[in-house]
C-alpha cells in the first residue's frame, strides 16, 4: 500500500458536473447527455453516478445496455430497458394509453405479448406506430417523479432502437425526461454521433479524453512508489479501467504479463480485426510502441499497398494513431502494445525480432539490440558485441537495460576475456541502475572466476564489490574483504588505502563497532588527499566522536568536512556520492538540519543522465528525516516514499528499515495508527542482521508505543536498550520515553534518574535536540509530582531549545506540557493562549495527531476549538448549485441531516450525497468547516437573495413547484 494518504482529485470530476448540470434541467422538462470515449474510459460509471443521484431525488431510474449479439433484433436495446419493468406494472398505468397504442407495444416488448388484440404488419415495418406508442409509454412512465433513462453501449444498439432515439429528441415528450446514453468510439459509433444534432432540447455531449495524472493517481493508492506510479501512469495513458486493474494486481511492472481481465478485453478488440490487420498490429508489437510502417512492412512479410490498408483498419479501430512523424504510428496506450505482444505466439516474436534485426542492419547499435537480444542464441560472437557496443552506449540513459544487454552479450560470447568484461560491465551497469543484489552477484562471480588479471585490477574490482556488499547490508563479509585487501594494497597508493579504510569504517558503523570505526575513519583521513576522500573521512570521524558524546572533536570534525566540501566539484558528485552523504548524515544527527538539507540537495539537484543510482535512496532518506524534524511532514513524505521505493528494487536495501520507520512516524503525525504499527513491523522484517534487528525494534517499539499498540512500561523500554543508541540526540529520545514509562507506573525515582541521564548527555554535547529530550523528560517529572511553576518553565525551555533547532512540531508539543502545567498551577487562560499557539503550529505544519490533543485540550479548559483556514478563492462565488447552497445553508445554521431531509423534502440518502459533493468541491472534510464558508461568503454577499442564492429558509422547490414554475 502506499505510504502516502493521497488526497487527489476525484476522477472524471469535470465531467460529472457536466451531467449534473443536465440532470438539474431536467426537473423541468426532456434533456440529454450523450458519453462517448474508449473502452475503458469511464462512461458507464459517470451514467451510473448521474442515475444514483436521480434516484435519491426520487426519479425513476430504468437502464437497458446494447448487445453486439442482438443488434439483429428490432427494438432489443428499450426491451432490455422497460421491458422487465413493464411486466412488474398492473394494467391502470397503461389503461390510460389506449388499445391501439397499447397494441403497438406489445408487438415490441414480449412482456406485454398478451395484450395485442389486433393483427396488423409488424412493427418493424410500420415503425411510426411504434415510436408513438413507445413516446406515450415513457410520459406515462415520468409522471410524476420523473424518469432517467439510462442506455449503455450504444454502439451495439440496434436499429430500431436508434430511430425510437432519435424520435424522441426531435418531439419533446411531455413530462420530466433525463436521457443518459453512452458508446465507444470507433467505427461502430455510426449514426449516433448525429443524434445530438435532431434536437433543440438541452443537453450536452462529453467526450471522455484521457484521465489527467492528479486525477489517475486516485487509483494508484494501493501502489507504493511514486517511479511505479509514474510508470503505470504512462503505460495506461489516462485510462480508468487499466489503471485499476494493473493496481489490483499489486502495482508491478506489468510489461511481462497483464492481468487476465485486460487480457480478456482486448483479446474481443482484436476479434474484431480482419486477419491483416491483427498481423501488423502484431507485428507493430515486436518493432515498438512507437513504430514506422517501412520497419513493420519488412517483419509482417507484406505489400506496401496491403500494409496502408491494414493501418488504415487499424486507425479507424482506435488501437493505433497516428504521430507528426509522416507514416509513423503510435499504440493508443502502451499498455496496448505490451498485450499484443504477450497474445503472440513465442515463435512469432522470434520471427519478428529476426525480421526487424535483418531489416535494421546498417542502423546503429542500440536499435539493433532489442531484437538481437529476443532471439540470438549462443555461440553468436557477432550479437554479442553489438550488444556489448549498445550496453556501454546505453549505460549513461538506461543502466537497466545495459547490464541486461550485457547479461545477455556474455551467455552468447565464446571467448573467456570478452565473457569477464561482460560480466564487469553488468556489474557496473546494475550498480549504476541501483540494482545492487544483481551487481553484487556479478562482481562476486567476475572475483571468482579472474583470469590472472593484473594486481592493480583486482584490487579495483574489490574495491567494487566491497562497496555494494556495504550498502546490500552485508557489513560483515565487506570487514572481511576489506581486512584482507588492505594487507595487499600498496601502502604507497594512498587514495586506495583511504577508500578502502572508509568502506571498513562504514561496516564498521553499521555493526556498531565503535572502536572499529573510529580507527578506520582516523586512518583513511590520514591517506586522504583529495578534497572528497577528505570529506568523507572527516564525516566518519565525525560520526565516531559523536558516538562517544566527544562533541569538541566531533565539531572539529564537522568544520573540517564542511571545508573540504566547498572544494569538491559537481562534477565530481556522481563519481563521489559517498563524500556528501557522510557529513550531510553528520549534520542530522548534530541536529543542523538545514545544512544537512542543503548537502543533499547538491547531490539530488545534480543533472546526471541516469535517474537510477544507489545514492538516492539514502540521500532521500536523510533529506526526508531533516524535513520531518523541520515540521514539514508533506515534504517528507514524498521523500521518504521515493526512498522506500528504491531500496525496495535493490538500490541500497539496508536503508529500506530506516526509511520505513521514518514513514511510520509521519503516520504517526497523521493519526494513522494502523498505518503506522504495519510500516513498523515491515521495517523490523526487513533488517538483515541482528544488530540493524536490534535497533529498529526499539525504534518500532516506540512508535507503538506513542499509537497505543504496545504498552509503555519500563520493563519494556529498559529491554529496548540491547544496543545503545548511536548519537546523543536517539538517546536523549530514549530516555525521555523511559521516563514517561517510569512515571506512568508511579516510579518516581526511576523517572528522576532517566531525566537526570538525559540532563547529563544534553550538557556534555550542547545539542538543540538532546536538550529538548532533557527539559522534556525534567518537565514530566516535575507535572508528575504536581510542581506546576517548574514543570512550566522546564517545558517552555524545552520549546525553546526546540525553536532553536528549526523544529516547530517538538516544540509546539512542548508547549502541550507547558499548557498543563499552567492549567494545574490555575492559570487557565494562560494555558488557553499557549494551547491556541501549539494549535495552530500543529495546523500549520500538518501533525494532525497533535492538532487534535490541542483541540481537546482546548475544549477541556472549556474554550472554543478556532476553526481552521477553508481552501476557497475569496473572489469567487462558492462553486455549488442552489441545492447544495440550501443544504449548506442549512448545515451552517446547526441543522442535522435528518432536520435538513424534512425541510427540504428529502430523504437523508439524499442530503448525505449533497453534502459529499459539497466536501469534495470545496475540499473540505467537516461541517465546521463548511460553516466557516458560509459565513465567510455572507460576508461577502450580505444579500443571499442580490447574490442569486435560493433563500434557504423558504419553501423548498419541490417537483410540483418546479413545474408550476
Amino acid at each position: 500500500m502506499s505510504i502516502i494518504d493521497n488526497t487527489a482529485a476525484t476522477p472524471r470530476r469535470r465531467e460529472l458536473d457536466q451531467l449534473r448540470t443536465v440532470f438539474d434541467r431536467a426537473g423541468a422538462g426532456t434533456a440529454w447527455a450523450f458519453v462517448r470515449g474508449d473502452p475503458g474510459s469511464g462512461k458507464t460509471w459517470l451514467l451510473n453516478a448521474v442515475a444514483e443521484e436521480a434516484a435519491g431525488e426520487g426519479f425513476l431510474v430504468l437502464r437497458g445496455r446494447g448487445s453486439e449479439y442482438e443488434r439483429h433484433v428490432p427494438f432489443s436495446l428499450l426491451v432490455h430497458a422497460l421491458d422487465d419493468y413493464l411486466d412488474g406494472l398492473g394494467g391502470d398505468l397503461l389503461a390510460g394509453l389506449g388499445d391501439n397504442r397499447v397494441a403497438d407495444l406489445a408487438r415490441v416488448f414480449p412482456s406485454l405479448s398478451g395484450r395485442d388484440q389486433t393483427c396488423p404488419q409488424a412493427a418493424q415495418d410500420n415503425n411510426y406506430r411504434a415510436h408513438r406508442a413507445i413516446r406515450a409509454l415513457v410520459e406515462r412512465l415520468a409522471e410524476p417523479s420523473g424518469l432517467v433513462l439510462v442506455l449503455d453501449d450504444l454502439q451495439w444498439a440496434d436499429r430500431e432502437s436508434v430511430a425510437f432515439l432519435a424520435h424522441l429528441l426531435e418531439r419533446q415528450p411531455k413530462g420530466r425526461l433525463l436521457l443518459l446514453a453512452a458508446w465507444r468510439s470507433g467505427p461502430c459509433e455510426g449514426p449516433l454521433v448525429g443524434l445530438c444534432l435532431c434536437t433543440e432540447q438541452p443537453g450536452v455531449a462529453v467526450e471522455l479524453e484521457p484521465l489527467p495524472d492528479r486525477e489517475a493517481e486516485t487509483f494508484l493508492t494501493a501502489v507504493r512508489g511514486p517511479r511505479r506510479r509514474a510508470e503505470l501512469l504512462r503505460l495506461c495513458g489516462g485510462n480508468p479501467c487499466y489503471l485499476r486493474a494493473l493496481a489490483e494486481q499489486g502495482g508491478g511492472r506489468p510489461v511481462d504479463r497483464l492481468p487476465d481481465r485486460l487480457v480478456t478485453v482486448l483479446r474481443w478488440e482484436l476479434g474484431r480485426l480482419s486477419e491483416p490487420a491483427r498481423h501488423l498490429l502484431t507485428s507493430a508489437a515486436i518493432v515498438g510502441e512507437t513504430f514506422h510502417l517501412e520497419l513493420v512492412r519488412a517483419v509482417n512479410g507484406t505489400t506496401d499497398e496491403q500494409t496502408l490498408l491494414a493501418a488504415d483498419e487499424l486507425v479507424s479501430s482506435g488501437l493505433i494513431r497516428e504521430t507528426d512523424v509522416p507514416r509513423e504510428f503510435a499504440f493508443r496506450q502502451p499498455i496496448v502494445r505490451h498485450g499484443v505482444y504477450q497474445l503472440a505466439s513465442p515463435g512469432r516474436r522470434v520471427s519478428g525480432h529476426r525480421r526487424a534485426a535483418e531489416a535494421l542492419r546498417g542502423a546503429s547499435a542500440r536499435q539493433r539490440a532489442v531484437h538481437l537480444a529476443a532471439f540470438a542464441t549462443p555461440p553468436d560472437p557477432e550479437a554479442a558485441a553489438t550488444l556489448t557496443e549498445a550496453a556501454r552506449e546505453t549505460m549513461d540513459v538506461d543502466p537497466a537495460r545495459a547490464a541486461e544487454w550485457f547479461r545477455t552479450a556474455r551467455a552468447l560470447e565464446r571467448d573467456p576475456v570478452a565473457r569477464h568484461e561482460a560480466l564487469l560491465g553488468q556489474g557496473d551497469a546494475a550498480a549504476a541502475a541501483g540494482l545492487l543484489q544483481q551487481a553484487r552477484a556479478a562482481y562476486d562471480r567476475a572475483w571468482s572466476h579472474e583470469p590472472g588479471r593484473r594486481p592493480d585490477d583486482r584490487l579495483e574490482l574489490a574495491r567494487r564489490l566491497a562497496m555494494v556488499e556495504f550498502l546490500t547490508g552485508h557489513h560483515t563479509r565487506t570487514r572481511e574483504r576489506v581486512r584482507a585487501l588492505r594487507t595487499e594494497a600498496d601502502s604507497a597508493d594512498a587514495e586506495a588505502v583511504a577508500l578502502l579504510s572508509a568502506l571498513g569504517a562504514c561496516a564498521a558503523a553499521q555493526a556498531g563497532d565503535s572502536a572499529e570505526l573510529r580507527r578506520l575513519a582516523a586512518e583513511s583521513l590520514g591517506h586522504a588527499r583529495t578534497p572528497p576522500a577528505r570529506a568523507l573521512a572527516n564525516g566518519l570521524v565525525g560520526l565516531g566522536q559523536l558516538q562517544q558524546h566527544a562533541m569538541n572533536q566531533a565539531l572539529a570534525a564537522r568544520a573540517a568536512a564542511r571545508r573540504e566540501l566547498t572544494l569538491v566539484c559537481d562534477r565530481e558528485l556522481p563519481t563521489h556520492p559517498e563524500a556528501l552523504l557522510v557529513p550531510a548524515l553528520l549534520e542530522l544527527l548534530m541536529g543542523d538540519y538545514a545544512e544537512a538539507i542543503v548537502l543533499v540537495d547538491r547531490l539530488l539537484s545534480h543533472r546526471r543522465p541516469a535517474p537510477a543510482v544507489w545514492w538516492r535512496a539514502p540521500a532521500l532518506w536523510i533529506a526526508a528525516r531533516a524535513r520531518l524534524a523541520l515540521g514539514e511532514p508533506a515534504e517528507a513524505e514524498e521523500l521518504v516514499e521515493a526512498a522506500v521505493e528504491l531500496a525496495e528494487e535493490g538500490q541500497a536495501p539496508a536503508v529500506l528499515p530506516w526509511a520505513l520507520l521514518t514513514a511510520a512516524e509521519l503516520r504517526t503525525l497523521a493519526d494513522d495508527d494502523d498505518g503506522a504499527v504495519r510500516l513498523a513491523l515491515e521495517a523490523v522484517a526487513a533488517t538483515g542482521d541482528d544488530t540493524s534487528r536490534a535497533v529498529a525494534e526499539q525504534w518500532a517499539t516506540l512508535v507503538r508505543i506513542d499509537v497505543g499498540d504496545v504498552v509503555a512500561d519500563l520493563e519494556t523500554v529498559v529491554a529496548l536498550r540491547r544496543v545503545a543508541p548511536v548519537d546523543p540526540v536517539s538517546d536523549g529520545a530514549w530516555r525521555c520515553c523511559a521516563a514517561a514509562a517510569a512515571l506512568g507506573e508511579n516510579r518516581f525515582d526511576e523517572a528522576d534518574e532517566q531525566a537526570r541521564a538525559a540532563e547529563d548527555v544534553a550538557r556534555a554535547t550542547g545539542l538543540p535536540m538532546a536538550t529538548v529530550h532533557a527539559r522534556r523528560a525534567r518537565a514530566m517529572v516535575h507535572l508528575a509530582r504536581r510542581e506546576a511553576a517548574a514543570a512550566a518553565e522546564s517545558a517552555r525551555a524545552a520549546a525553546r531549545s526546540a525553536a532553536t533547532a528549526g523544529a516547530r512540531v517538538e516544540a509546539a508539543r512542548d508547549m502541550l506540557t507547558e499548557a498543563a502545567a499552567l492549567a494545574l498551577g490555575g492559570n487557565r487562560a494562560g494555558a488557553a493562549t499557549v494551547l491556541r499557539v501549539a494549535l495552530d503550529e500543529f495546523r500549520d505544519c500538518g501533525a494532525v495527531r497533535y492538532e487534535r490533543e490541542a483541540a481537546r485540550e482546548l475544549r477541556r479548559l472549556g474554550r472554543r476549538t478556532p476553526l481552521g483556514p477553508v481552501p476557497t478563492v475569496a473572489d469567487q462565488r462558492l462553486p455549488l448549485s442552489d441545492r447544495e447552497w440550501q443544504i449548506a445553508e442549512l448545515v451552517a445554521a446547526g441543522r442535522t441531516n435528518r432536520q435538513i431531509a424534512a425541510a427540504l423534502l428529502l430523504s437523508a440518502k439524499t442530503v448525505e450525497t449533497h453534502l459529499t459533493r459539497i466536501f469534495g468541491k470545496l475540499g473540505i472534510t467537516s461541517r465546521a468547516l463548511l460553516a466557516r464558508a458560509v459565513e465567510r461568503e455572507r460576508i461577502r454577499r450580505p444579500a443571499t437573495q442580490a447574490a442569486g442564492r435560493p433563500d434557504a429558509w423558504s419553501a423548498p422547490r419541490t417537483p410540483a413547484r418546479r413545474r408550476a414554475g
